[in-house]
């Protein structure tokens, strides 16, 4: 073969190392300064239009290289001027973990790395530290030795595979041969107020919303237990088959816990499965304070967990977490041809492919070990039950002023009020406008850029919604979102307030 066969070089992609770190260095003084100004001059979110910000973001790609300094601009542009913040103290809407510093720096070595954590071959270190994690966090809940399970990319995954697993065990014939078709409709239970990701599992594993089943909840917004067991016996009457029973550690709307142990008493009664979603409220799980209001979650078969929503760490890193792994070859195992292991040769460890939907993984556990060793986990104890505090003192705030109106009791760290004007307290009539004023409200709050509450819907109240998962949020945002509460309540009120009421 000539030279001239001899394809040469082609290196345009291949940065060196000292032009990574001249744009490293850029990104880092973004980065730096996003910290320095999340409790400063920058808001929690900027009134703008999806026009505005495609606008100013969505760009032409060149046909060749952009200057340097004009991409470092045009990141500043995303960062400082067209994002929302949810590591903003005023953040107290969704779920969403405020971000650890260790946990995003360890999450640009893991993209460095770029391995692929679904073989062991392809990612020694990273499997054996994402087994290693999972072995701690089922030992922390209280499972079994052997227990163990694998990062995923959040709560609807966690779910989709808990209910996989049910279906895999519990159908009563092979459902990855045979299809659905081989058997009677298959039913799972859950509470009226479980996240609808249940409902979409259900949904993309072929049992659809005929075999869900949701079951009211007592006063409290757990579950019913009398409840669970009247629709179990009518669907074995019918001649139905149930599989799984998901119980809650920590409702998204109220942070409410269902009865888990009587839950887990009643699976192992009809040998179903008993999948626990704790993606919210699972850190608290395994803190010591709050461990008992968790009574039972140490029976789960299957249990979600996010680190991204109350452990702070970065998106996107959830666990699911199995007491039986077996049954997770049982659902997932493939023949991959071109594949081939001699563990005996190699000494290599598990392929998290052969147990996993997914093939292709990255190595999403860094950002959770980092953070857990950078910090220690006391730190993490000490601020979990700090949110939970703040939460009782705002519900404090609220049930004190006369012109804020508690929902319910805090339920872990989140806590559920409206604005009431004080003349129409006690009024029966006045429940759609009071609903339409604290919608109104809650995006006038959003839209301020100083808090950032969400919604609830509780026994049919409209409600404002403070969920905290923000380690910079303190006592002052509390006092600061009552405040702007009250004071865009009354403004909104003379704008809104219908004749017949005035």
């Amino acid at each position: 073969m000539t030279d001239g066969d001899r394809p040469a070089p082609v290196g345009a992609l291949d940065w060196s190392a000292e032009d990574a770190r001249a744009f490293g260095n850029d990104v880092l003084d973004i980065w730096t300064e996003l910290l320095e100004r999340l409790d400063g001059d920058l808001p929690v979110v900027r009134s703008r239009s999806a026009a505005e910000v495609r606008e100013a973001t969505a760009l032409e790609i060149p046909a060749g290289p952009m200057p340097i300094d004009d991409l470092v601009e045009h990141l500043r542009t995303i960062v400082f001027d067209e994002s929302m913040y949810p590591g903003h103290p005023g953040f107290l809407a969704y779920i969403s973990g405020t971000g650890t510093v260790p946990g995003a720096a360890a999450d640009l070595i893991a993209a460095g790395l770029n391995q692929n954590a679904g073989g062991w071959r392809l990612s020694p270190a990273a499997t054996e530290v994402e087994q290693h994690l999972m072995r701690w966090f089922a030992r922390r809940f209280g499972m079994p030795e052997g227990s163990m399970g694998y990062v995923v990319s959040g709560g609807a995954m966690s779910n989709l595979i808990g209910l996989t697993l049910a279906r895999t065990r519990h159908a009563g014939w092979d459902v990855r041969d045979e299809g659905m078709l081989a058997g009677p409709q298959l039913t799972v239970y859950a509470s009226t107020e479980v996240h609808d990701t249940i409902d979409r599992a259900a949904q993309m594993l072929g049992i659809g919303m005929a075999g869900v089943r949701h079951v009211v909840t007592d006063d409290r917004l757990r579950m019913d237990v009398e409840a669970l067991r009247a629709a179990l016996e009518a669907d074995l009457a019918a001649g139905h088959r149930p599989i799984a029973v998901v119980g809650a550690a920590g409702t998204t709307g109220t942070g409410a816990v269902d009865p888990l142990l009587d839950i887990a008493e009643i699976c192992e009664e009809y040998g179903i499965w008993f999948h626990v979603d704790a993606a919210y409220g699972g850190a608290a799980a395994l803190t010591e304070p709050l461990r008992p209001l968790f009574e039972g979650i140490d029976r789960a078969d299957s249990l979600g967990f996010d680190p991204h929503k109350w452990l702070y760490t970065p998106h996107a890193g959830a666990c699911l977490l199995v007491r039986d792994p077996d049954v997770l070859v049982e659902a997932f195992a493939v023949d991959a041809s071109y594949i081939v292991t001699d563990r005996d040769q190699t000494g290599w460890g598990i392929d998290v492919y052969e147990l996993s939907p997914q093939f292709s993984r990255p190595f999403a556990a860094l950002k959770i070990w980092v953070s857990l060793l950078a910090h220690g986990w006391d730190a993490y104890e000490e601020r979990i039950n700090h949110d939970v505090e703040l939460a009782r003192y705002l519900h404090r705030v609220v049930t004190l002023h006369p012109e804020l109106e508690p929902i319910g009791e805090p339920g872990l760290s989140i806590t559920c009020f409206r604005y009431v004007p004080p003349d129409l307290q006690g009024h029966d009539t006045t429940g759609e406008y009071l609903d339409r004023l604290n919608e109104r409200l809650m995006f006038r709050l959003q839209l301020g850029g100083n808090v950032f509450p969400s919604n609830a819907v509780i026994n049919g109240q409209f409600a404002l919604r403070s969920c905290i998962v923000n380690f910079r949020t303190e006592a002052d945002t509390m006092d600061e979102l009552a405040s702007e509460t009250v004071r865009l309540g009354r403004t909104l009120d003379a704008e809104l307030r219908p004749e017949h009421l005035r």
